[in-house]
Order: structure tokens, then C-alpha cells, then sequence
């Protein structure tokens, strides 16, 4: 059985997996992308994020530790990316400061749980 650092990261990044997959547009929305913006390439590489999220928060769920691993390292270079869109404005700043929260709440809970916190 997973502690609750795990299943709480595994249930944010399931949460974005499934809001990019189901909902693309309206889950861009969130971080200020607007729904004209949303091209082809954009939906592609949700799908790969969602993918990526997907399978480490069920492999997480199942106790993995590889998975529960995976979550830090992961989560720092999403922060990279995130932080270069805030500083370029390839999303509005307001969406990169979001998707940067979200990542880094699942930073805190990783290092709780690698703490044994």
C-alpha cells in the first residue's frame, strides 16, 4: 500500500493527465492558453505529458518504487520548462506560475516522503 505522500501525487498528476486528455481545451484554459491557440502539436505533446503522468501515478498506486522515484526528477526538469514559458511568455505568466505550483506540490510531498516525513 502506497503512504499518502505517493497517492497524493499520484492523484495530481492523474488529475492532469485526465483533464489534458478529456478536456484539452478547457484544461489549457486553466494556464491561460487560449482555445484558438490550442493547435495540433499542442494536443500531441498534452497527450505525451498525459501519457508520462499516467503511467507514473498508476505504476506509483501499485507501489512502484521506480515510479515513486521517478516524481523528483520528473517534477525538476517540468520546472525548467515551466519557468523558460514564465520568462518567455510562451504561455501567459499567471498559467506558468500555475503549472510551476502544481509541480512544485508534488516536489514538497516527494521530499516528505523520501524524508519519511
Amino acid at each position: 500500500m502506497p503512504d499518502r505522500a505517493t497517492t497524493t501525487m499520484a492523484a495530481i498528476a492523474g488529475t492532469v493527465a485526465l483533464g489534458s486528455v478529456a478536456a484539452p481545451r478547457p484544461f489549457l484554459r486553466l494556464f491561460g492558453v487560449a482555445p484558438e491557440d490550442v493547435t495540433g502539436a499542442t494536443r500531441f505533446a498534452l497527450g505525451l505529458f498525459a501519457a508520462r503522468n499516467a503511467y507514473i501515478a498508476a505504476r506509483a498506486l501499485q507501489d512502484d518504487p521506480a515510479a515513486k522515484d521517478a516524481f523528483l526528477p520528473i517534477q525538476a526538469l517540468d520546472q525548467v520548462v515551466f519557468w523558460h514559458a514564465f520568462a518567455t511568455r510562451t504561455i501567459p505568466r499567471p498559467g506558468a506560475a500555475l503549472a510551476a505550483t502544481v509541480s512544485g506540490a508534488i516536489i514538497v510531498l516527494d521530499v516528505q516522503r523520501r524524508r519519511g516525513v
